[in-house]
């Protein structure tokens, strides 16, 4: 897989600095076939060339051509409706020191968006779902990014975890107060436990039963807001589109047996 990115382009025409050409990017799945863009047709023979390699449209605009990262497939996942957005991805990576020896727990595999992304840092990812749908979503998924370490189950957390001495469940369930108890026997001391809630009420009916278990120290509840800026020379200002509320972070410690 490839990606041919088509740079903005500016010039002075009257005095004046205008955009001639638009930042595109294309990603390529095939490459045995030629790419038609919106500059002009790539040829297939092009696409075969070195990562870093410039190449010219069928109308003379330059492209450049590079190999395609797992960050470039993980964006064009099939998504379902509540896929949790990178932002909070990376503060659950962050926050629980997950490795290449964790094994994780997911509750509500979804789109297998986390799950795919954590299963890139840990030595194996096991999620959890009653719905087919998002089971045979996320197996589409993980083929198309060649993750091979990240499995599904046709079950309920709510009902228990298989696993034992595992290192973090992540919970993107409606009601995960009610994996609770389960977590505690799973979770190896230290494990983390995190619950990702688009609605505060979720969070606090979450966070009161886990003041009833003595097992578990509640780290923190937090909310990331992404924030794009426009760079352009010295005009520089926040856009007016970006990423607001996505859900609500709760992290929780098991720090007994």
């Amino acid at each position: 897989m490839k990606l041919l990115i088509h740079k903005e382009k500016r010039e002075i025409v009257d005095g004046r600095e205008h955009i001639v050409g638009d930042q595109e990017t294309y990603f390529i799945m095939d490459l045995s076939n030629d790419v038609q863009t919106k500059y002009g047709m790539i040829s297939k023979e092009d696409l075969k060339k070195p990562s870093g390699t410039v190449v010219i449209s069928k109308s003379n605009k330059p492209f450049y051509l590079i190999d395609a990262d797992f960050i470039d497939v993980y964006k064009r996942f099939k998504k379902l409706p509540q896929t949790i957005p990178s932002k909070d991805i990376g503060l659950i990576i962050a926050e629980t020191g997950i490795d290449k020896n964790s094994l994780v727990v997911d509750g509500g595999v979804g789109s297998g968006a986390l799950a795919a992304a954590l299963a890139r840092i840990v030595k194996e990812v096991i999620s959890y779902d009653v719905r087919e749908d998002c089971i045979a979503t996320a197996q589409e998924n993980y083929k198309l990014a060649g993750v091979t370490n990240a499995k599904t189950k046709h079950q309920s957390l709510y009902d228990g975890i298989d696993e034992i001495n595992v290192d973090l469940i992540t919970l993107d369930v409606p009601e995960p107060w009610k994996v609770i108890v389960h977590a505690a026997k799973a979770l190896r001391v230290g494990g983390f436990l995190v619950s990702y809630s688009p609605s505060i009420p979720q969070v606090q009916d979450f966070c009161n039963e886990l003041a009833k278990h003595d097992e578990f120290f509640v780290v923190k509840t937090v909310e990331i807001i992404e924030r794009l800026w426009e760079i352009e020379g010295r005009k520089v200002r926040p856009k007016s589109t970006g990423i607001g509320h996505s859900g609500f972070l709760t992290f929780a410690r098991k720090i007994k047996l």
